[in-house]
């Protein structure tokens, strides 16, 4: 017990003392927990302040000298159950500002936590593109990275939200890009497949595209003709859409604008099916996972991933573990130095 107190005072001295030192003032309560004040003092806090962060520690820059004079700030979105000022995420996020050398901001819509549940998935990316358009923060270029259903989000702000600004760079970390086919952790068994037809079923009924936001994204490649006249966000986004809008060519357009574009999936993700949909891949009607490269979607080019991928814009990357187990080297060694392009 003395060990784990021990261990968890010394992370917390660093969160707080990074914090103090690198946070935003209004920032400053984040993340604070009364219980470990118990534990730690003042003057640990001070001592801490006054050493360069340790290599091992998440808030250590290599070379902050050498971060490019043209950095740009970043616009982050969390997944789903999440919430902006959970500390997990701000760790992330003053990670993310530390190696850029510039801010981050993460962008919350509705009641933290709920409001990324139980909400209508097109909602969320309009008021999400709202919150961008009047942030002066990205009034000119700027990137945006999206965590799990997030990376939606990220899509969203970079194809269709009218701002000032632009996309530089997205990255997508297990982002369900070309939909889910079954409910979270649930991929096998016969429970699973009752649970799942049901869902199927339900799925695209008003009330559930109105009220659950995954629905929102859910594709069913067996019912394609529903999904696509019922579904309120992803068939648009993806330019699925039998009868093409004003928008359709506006999206594939600044889509393809990009300067860059990494996106992640997560070797044994358990809660996106297929987990390949991280890199725009899709089930067939057989339920096989399907090459990119054969997909109706690649082959019209329907968003711009085709352009993006010919011009070497694009970085399809596999981090080890389940569903958004990304590690502070992942951060570091990759995350970062990309969006410094």
């Amino acid at each position: 017990m003395t060990k784990w107190i021990e261990e968890k005072s010394s992370k917390y001295v660093a969160y707080e003392a990074a914090m103090r030192k690198f946070g935003q003032e209004q920032d400053a309560h984040k993340g604070k927990c009364p219980i470990m004040t118990w534990f730690v003092g003042e003057s640990d806090i001070q001592k801490e302040m006054a050493q360069q962060p340790a290599k091992g520690s998440p808030f250590y820059v290599e070379h902050p000298e050498d971060l490019a004079a043209t950095a740009v700030p970043t616009a982050m979105f969390h997944g789903f159950g999440d919430f902006c000022l959970q500390p997990g995420d701000i760790q992330f996020n003053d990670m993310i500002k530390r190696g850029t050398g510039a801010p981050v901001k993460c962008i919350e819509v509705g009641i933290p936590m709920v409001g990324s549940i139980i909400n209508n998935f097109e909602s969320i990316a309009q008021k999400s593109c709202q919150k961008i358009a009047n942030d002066k923060t990205f009034a000119g270029e700027f990137n945006v990275i999206g965590l799990s259903q997030g990376g939606l989000l990220a899509r969203y702000i970079a194809e269709e939200c009218d701002m000032p600004g632009k996309v530089r760079n997205i990255v997508t970390l297990g982002g369900p890009h070309m939909g889910v086919d079954a409910i979270p952790h649930c991929l096998s068994g016969t429970a699973c497949k009752i649970v799942n037809g049901i869902a199927k079923k339900l799925v695209y009924t008003d009330l559930a595209q109105d009220w659950i936001a995954p629905a929102g994204y859910f594709r069913d490649v067996n019912d394609f003709k529903v999904y696509e006249q019922k579904s309120v966000f992803l068939a648009a986004l993806n330019n699925e859409k039998t009868s093409a809008s004003a928008y359709s060519q506006l999206r594939a357009s600044k889509f393809a604008d990009i300067n860059a574009g990494l996106f992640v999936m997560f070797s044994d993700d358990t809660m996106i099916y297929p987990k390949e949909t991280a890199w725009f891949q899709s089930l067939n009607a057989k339920g096989e996972v399907m090459k990119l490269e054969d997909s109706d979607f690649y082959k019209n080019d329907s968003i711009g991933i085709k352009t993006l991928n010919e011009a070497g814009k694009l970085t399809f990357t596999q981090f080890k573990g389940d569903h958004l187990q990304f590690t502070t080297d992942d951060i570091k060694n990759t995350i970062i130095p990309f969006l410094k392009k």
